[in-house]
């Protein structure tokens, strides 16, 4: 994925680059913590019994932020069986298994003719430290073949948002409306490609800088309809809706505290994109329209990796040979430069 992210200026600064524990010595091992309660929703009071997201129906340290997403658990199919709205891995909205253990949240993202949007958040179990680098990932599916309700697309912009204060809707059923969470047309890591695999979890990660001492993370859409791509499943469809599923949250300050692997921070102009294979090990530059471009990479310590130049509007790099950790690459040409932080994962 690719995920937008904030620009980051490296060489020819007077500044280092902290990394918390990427940078200490090999001897003193660092904890990968993650930041997020209940990460993957398995810890609850009480089984689903229905849709909503309501007290007693939802998973623990996890509120609705806005509207009514959904809790799903292979518990609630053991209780009420195949025909459950909220069973896993057959429920109202989607048949799929979950990414991480027995159970995953859901909501929608985006409806044709209507800004309608709904969210899950929880309270981080520390504040992010102002100036510290965070590591950012979550899996999301585009439901499809539920029993009840019929989604007709896929989206992009589906992310995750940190924030300072609770917009927690925390009312007991039945469910009065919450406070209001008005669209921000922005987010802190974000897919800005449309997630339109509804067999498999996608990957949605990225890193990036605190600004604010954030509590709280909230997960959905929040761009608005205008700002939002979408692809139908129905061809011909007139309107387009998309639901997404979500399961492993994670905020660490360690690169490998989550699963980061296939992230790229894409910063720059025009359309320079910087594609990564973990499994050939390999970063591929593509620039269209700029040829014989310096291609520049520096380690998280600012050592120089590797210096080349493509021929033609592409290049690839082998990064087999590489430590995990994080790297900055620059592109050139002329007087126009784009730059992207990556993680290599060995």
């Amino acid at each position: 994925m690719l995920p937008y992210m904030m620009n980051n200026r490296w060489p020819g600064e007077a500044q280092v680059l902290v990394l918390g524990c990427l940078l200490l010595i090999a001897a003193q091992r660092c904890e990968a913590q993650n930041l997020v309660p209940n990460p993957s929703f398995e810890e609850l009071d009480v089984c689903p019994y229905t849709i909503g997201w309501q007290e007693g129906d939802r998973p623990l340290g996890w509120f609705s932020w806005l509207n009514s997403p959904d809790y799903f658990n292979a518990c609630a199919q053991a209780v009420n069986g195949a025909d459950t709205l909220v069973g896993v891995p057959m429920n109202g909205w989607a048949h799929q298994s979950a990414w991480d253990g027995v159970a995953y949240g859901g909501g929608l993202a985006y409806a044709t003719n209507s800004d309608y949007r709904e969210y899950i958040g929880t309270e981080l179990i520390n504040p992010l430290q102002i100036g510290t680098t965070y590591y950012v990932s979550f899996r999301a599916n585009a439901a499809w073949g539920g029993t009840y309700w019929n989604t007709s697309g896929a989206c992009n912009d589906l992310g995750i948002l940190f924030t300072i204060n609770s917009n927690a809707w925390t009312a007991p059923f039945p469910w009065p409306p919450g406070p209001d969470f008005p669209i921000r047309n922005y987010a802190h890591v974000y897919s800005t490609e449309i997630i339109v695999d509804t067999v498999g979890w996608t990957l949605v990660s990225g890193i990036f800088t605190a600004d604010s001492a954030y509590r709280h993370l909230v997960i959905g859409n929040f761009f608005s309809n205008a700002l939002t791509d979408t692809l139908s499943f129905i061809p011909g469809a007139v309107e387009t809706s998309a639901y997404f599923l979500v399961d492993n949250v994670c905020v660490s300050t360690n690169p490998e505290g989550c699963d980061l692997v296939g992230i790229v921070q894409n910063v720059g102009v025009g359309s320079m994109r910087w594609m990564q294979d973990a499994a050939a090990m390999t970063l591929t530059t593509h620039w269209p329209g700029f040829f014989q471009y310096t291609v520049e990479i520096f380690d998280a310590l600012g050592e120089l990796v590797y210096g080349g130049k493509a021929q033609v509007d592409q290049l690839v790099v082998s990064t087999g040979s590489w430590r995990s950790g994080i790297y900055v690459a620059w592109a050139t040409k002329g007087g126009v430069s784009v730059s992207s932080k990556f993680v290599v994962m060995q």
